[in-house]
């Protein structure tokens, strides 16, 4: 038996979150697609995991690069986060500004921290797939992040000192 899936959905309204930009890349052409379900696994060895929609395009851009970046988005930065929720879907990166990092996938300008990983793992769950990924860098700067709670997103206005 499991719940009803609308309750589902309310209950999870209440659940802040971060807001992530999952990037990738293949054959040369990068995609993204915002994401919130982004934890950490492991820090020995550096893992994180990411839910993805298995219908998702970006998802078959990272299963068969096997290759992604996490970019966490700072407070000023939802405009990101809806160009790339579906908004824009052809030439997402037209305009945005990135640099690449150790696996080719862009890392997003402004992102308060960033992962770029490796896919070490997949996992089905419904619809969709729990991706573990082996960090094989990461950065992050000051600034505050950008939140979604009860469908919008948010500045959560935490800033923290600086990481290094």
């Amino acid at each position: 038996m499991s719940a009803d899936a609308a309750a589902f959905k309310r209950a999870m309204r209440h659940v802040p979150t971060g807001v992530t930009v999952v990037t990738t890349t293949k054959a040369g052409e990068p995609r993204g697609m915002t994401v919130n379900a982004f934890a950490s696994v492991s820090a020995d060895p550096p893992t994180i995991l990411i839910c993805v929609n298995r219908e998702a395009r970006s998802y078959l851009f990272i299963a068969s690069s096997r290759v992604f970046c996490v970019n966490v988005l700072a407070g000023e930065q939802r405009e990101l986060a809806e160009r790339f929720s579906g908004r824009v879907r052809e030439r997402q990166f037209e305009g945005v500004d990135y640099r690449i990092d150790a696996t080719g996938a862009p890392v997003l300008g402004g992102a308060v921290a960033h992962f770029d990983c490796e896919l070490a793992e997949e996992h089905h769950a419904g619809s969709h797939s729990i991706m573990i990924g082996r960090v094989l860098a990461c950065d992050a700067r000051t600034g505050s992040p950008l939140g979604y709670f009860n469908g919008g997103f948010h500045d959560f206005h935490i800033h923290m000192e600086d990481p290094r």
